[in-house]
């Protein structure tokens, strides 16, 4: 069939064909999720909440549930109605997001062994895609690396935390190890251990390690007293190897000017660092650290810590010129943590840093103040182009997009959450998580084929032939051709079927074998489009 028309007209019978299974504890489905015919997929109905009318940015939803209680443990693109984009491999995908890298637009995970809370982090590796979802980059980091269980050792060490590409092709990731250290300081044994707080960034071409940093090499200036989880906490005494105090739980990393900013949730402070690693400033939730804060400018516990220049502030993608003295801070304020759980409630937090005056000013707090949410750990603060923020809560499975001025525009929900007494939600014991979320543009062109179905009907529909197909990570179909006939030598036109979510069911007469092809969107934005290449894939009809 391929060079040939097929412009009969469209199918009388189309619409998206996904089924909703609902909730049903019985047998632990705690949240309802979709099946499909064609695929063996199980992503969450999303239940989305536009409190105004929403904005027509041609942006997807990049999240990746995880947990206990997930249904599917995957990374996932869906769309602002809920409906599935692509469906990524039943994996961890932690940090899950589309990045650029070598001026190409690309998605990466981090993939590995977890150790979950209250120690939270874990060993792996970073998956790098490009727009055919063809893996292009595995980064790893080898060494002899030192666990909290003894004798446990991985082929690569990164951490769950953190995955951001620079603009020279780097990758910057965080890492731990279990280290022996004096903790007389804080009560502890001159013999003790610690979880020390590493950085790396690594040439993503070449796995070379072109930096590298460790937090207990910089006791001078960030001891152990600095430290907002007590030795001893959940039972973390620093005594054995595997007792480890997890003093300082790094959680993020990105460029600062030459240098870098980073985000210890207890110590509950933001460090920029030369680049040479030396700590240049301390930005401290509470006491202020090395700045004076403003009133509102406190936050603790907190995720996701980015810098940027005050005069692009809304753009993920600029970082602070060198000789600038006003930064613009973005971060998730969890502002709880197992010690101090439901107290205050999680926000998003931009603050502005005088680096001349050492003032830190509140910029703006984006708070849900009719539903506000209790997160006692990861999450992530997204500026939006168009001046929105959008927010990620982690431990709770409910994402918030709010207007620049901090009117709540969007909520999602793709899990069970549990629910706060006097409103609100608050983190489960066993949550259903996505560590980040994002709001993204993306273009993708599978290099796989499409998936296809055909079931042949007999009664109340009329003989006929029900058409299912599906092409996963493929955002440009605008509709199918659908050829059949009695032979799969003998293919004619059946019809145009309109494409209608992620799987498309069209009605067409009798056959007893179909194949498919993909209608193409024609791109008119200079953005370019998938390449002009058709995959066909024949099914037999059933009966």
């Amino acid at each position: 069939m391929r060079g040939l028309l097929c412009s009969t007209a469209l199918t009388l019978a189309t619409a998206a064909s996904a089924a909703i299974v609902p909730a049903n504890l019985t047998y632990n489905i705690t949240w309802p999720y979709q099946t499909f015919k064609t695929v063996n997929f199980t992503p969450p109905y999303l239940q989305i909440s536009h409190h105004t009318e929403p904005s027509d940015d041609n942006a997807y939803l990049f999240f990746a549930p995880d947990g206990p209680k997930a249904k599917e443990t995957a990374p996932l693109i869906m769309d602002m109605h809920g409906e599935l984009i692509w469906n990524g491999p039943a994996t961890h995908g932690f940090a899950f997001g589309a990045q650029v890298y070598d001026d190409e637009p690309v998605l990466v995970w981090w993939n590995g062994t977890l150790y979950p809370e209250p120690i939270g982090r874990g060993n792996g590796v970073v998956h790098m895609l490009n727009r055919r979802y063809e893996t292009t980059r595995t980064t790893t980091l080898a060494g002899d690396f030192l666990e909290q269980v003894p004798g446990a050792r991985f082929p690569s060490n990164i951490d769950v935390h953190e995955i951001f590409i620079t603009k020279k092709g780097s990758m910057l990731v965080t890492a731990n190890n279990i280290t022996q250290a004096d903790l007389t300081s804080v009560g502890g044994s001159k013999n003790g251990w610690v979880v020390a707080a590493l950085i790396y960034e690594i040439d993503v071409a070449t796995d070379q390690i072109l930096f590298s940093w460790n937090s207990l090499d910089h006791l001078d200036q960030i001891p152990f007293t600095d430290s907002l989880y007590p030795l001893g906490s959940e039972g973390y005494t620093g005594e054995t190897q595997n007792q480890a105090w997890g003093y300082f739980h790094i959680n993020s990393v990105a460029p600062l000017n030459n240098g870098y900013i980073l985000s210890s949730r207890f110590l509950c402070t933001a460090l920029a660092l030369s680049p040479n690693g030396s700590v240049l400033w301390r930005l401290q939730g509470r006491s202020g650290g090395d700045f004076a804060l403003g009133p509102g400018a406190d936050f603790c516990y907190q995720h996701d810590v980015r810098a940027f220049p005050s005069s692009s502030s809304s753009s993920s993608s600029s970082h602070p010129h060198a000789d600038s003295s006003i930064v613009t801070l973005h971060m998730h304020d969890n502002h709880n943590s197992p010690l101090s759980n439901n107290t205050v409630p999680s926000s998003g937090l931009s603050l502005l840093l005088d680096l001349s005056t050492h003032r830190a000013t509140l910029m703006h707090r984006y708070l849900n103040t009719s539903s506000p949410i209790y997160s006692t750990a990861q999450g992530n603060f997204q500026p939006l182009p168009n001046g929105n923020v959008f927010i990620g809560h982690g431990w709770i499975p409910i994402l918030e997009e709010f207007s620049q001025t901090g009117e709540i525009q969007t909520t999602i929900q793709f899990a069970s959450a549990e629910a706060r007494a006097g409103g609100g939600w608050v983190s489960a014991q066993k949550p259903t998580l996505s560590y980040r979320a994002f709001k993204q543009e993306w273009l993708g062109c599978p290099g796989a084929k499409p998936d296809v179905r055909a079931e042949r009907l007999v009664g109340g529909d009329g003989d006929g032939t029900a058409v299912f197909v599906s092409w996963n990570g493929a955002t440009e179909v605008e509709a199918w051709e659908v050829w059949g006939g009695g032979s799969g030598a003998a293919l004619g036109c059946i019809g145009v079927v309109a494409r209608s979510g992620f799987e498309t069911r069209g009605l067409v007469g009798a056959a007893a074998y179909v194949q498919v092809r993909p209608r193409m969107r024609r791109r008119g934005d200079g953005r370019g489009g998938c390449e002009a290449v058709v995959s066909d894939v024949v099914a037999v009809a059933a009966g």
